[in-house]
């Protein structure tokens, strides 16, 4: 998501200026491909350009051709890149796949996807966009897109482990809300990548925002502010909790909060993060970073040697990435 926020700050510098660009969109793929459906690359005259369709080297081709392929209006740009394809040897692309690319000329003024991106990010309402593929055609191929908010932490807890945490959550896209009962640790100067910085009582525990794209890091290092909290985020079914500690200070910990629920503690993750042999604030950081990925993508985190079929995220993942399909 910190991709999609890059376009949008470039798509606004453009319209300031009053100048057109090109918003090249991956719509379909086949075979291996290094980005999925919905992967964007946005192109000035200038040079300037913001996200990825490619590990690099199809971006290096829409620089020198996106604005004479768009002369016409809106079109369609394949790429193969299997051994027998036209631009394998050209570029020494390796994905061994087909990826079909929409090259959009957005005009200054006039309503594009990336002004519906930036409304779902404002609002974390979620929206669907289509578009024709051919659009001379009536009945011709349709991408479908579902646009979703960027992920929401809120990070329980403000103490120098939690820094790493917010920093590092902040440079994927996510939006960090941080909440602490200690005034001298919940301090924006000290989080200033996070969206909000929170000294909370009690009271406030019960005012979370949270939608189907907010997970949850329990980490005070305190137990009293520990089994608030734990009490306060139960309730709301996030896709992900985590609590920072043992697992026999968590079970504890759900035994006085009087958690029994074992649907709710199916979502829970005690000791949180992967097991990476984390060791310290920016490795514990990594690891749980790692974890809340994986879940909301519904995988295990395990190696990637070992899976069979796609290591791309599909559309019966739970929402966090973009469900996209053509048809």
């Amino acid at each position: 998501m910190a991709e999609t926020q890059q376009i949008l700050e470039l798509w606004d510098r453009v319209q300031e200026r009053r100048e057109p660009c090109v918003l090249a969109t991956v719509v379909k793929t086949q075979g291996s491909s290094y980005r999925m459906p919905g992967a964007r690359l946005l192109l000035t005259r200038s040079g300037e350009r913001a996200g990825s369709i490619s590990g690099g080297c199809l971006e290096d081709d829409l620089v020198k051709r996106a604005w004479w392929l768009t002369e016409r209006g809106t079109m369609v740009r394949r790429y193969d890149t299997t051994p027998d394809g036209e631009i394998a040897a050209e570029y020494g692309l390796g994905c061994n796949g087909i990826v079909h690319v929409l090259l959009e000329r957005l005009m200054p003024g006039e309503p594009s996807v990336l002004d519906i991106s930036r409304q779902v990010r404002e609002t974390r309402q979620p929206a669907v966009v289509t578009h024709p593929l051919q659009p001379e055609l009536q009945d011709g191929e349709m991408f479908v897109e579902q646009v979703v908010p960027p992920l929401r932490l809120l990070l329980c807890g403000a103490g120098d482990d939690a820094v790493p945490l917010c920093r590092l959550a902040e440079f994927l896209g996510w939006q960090v809300l941080v909440y602490d009962g200690r005034a001298h640790y919940a301090r924006a100067a000290r989080f200033p990548m996070a969206a909000q910085v929170t000294v909370t009582d009690r009271d406030d525990l019960l005012t979370f925002p949270v939608d189907d794209w907010t997970v949850a890091a329990v980490m005070t290092h305190s137990y009293a502010q520990d089994l608030a909290f734990l009490r306060a985020l139960n309730p709301l079914r996030l896709p992900y909790l985590g609590i920072l500690g043992p697992q026999k200070r968590t079970l504890q910990l759900l035994a006085e909060a009087g958690l029994h629920d074992d649907a709710a503690k199916s979502t829970l993750h005690s000791p949180m993060g992967l097991d990476i042999g984390a060791d310290g604030p920016e490795q514990v950081a990594l690891a749980v970073v790692a974890e809340i990925q994986a879940t909301m993508n519904g995988r295990s985190g395990g190696h990637l040697r070992g899976r069979a079929g796609s290591i791309h995220s599909g559309s019966q993942d739970r929402g966090y990435a973009r469900s996209l399909l053509c048809v």
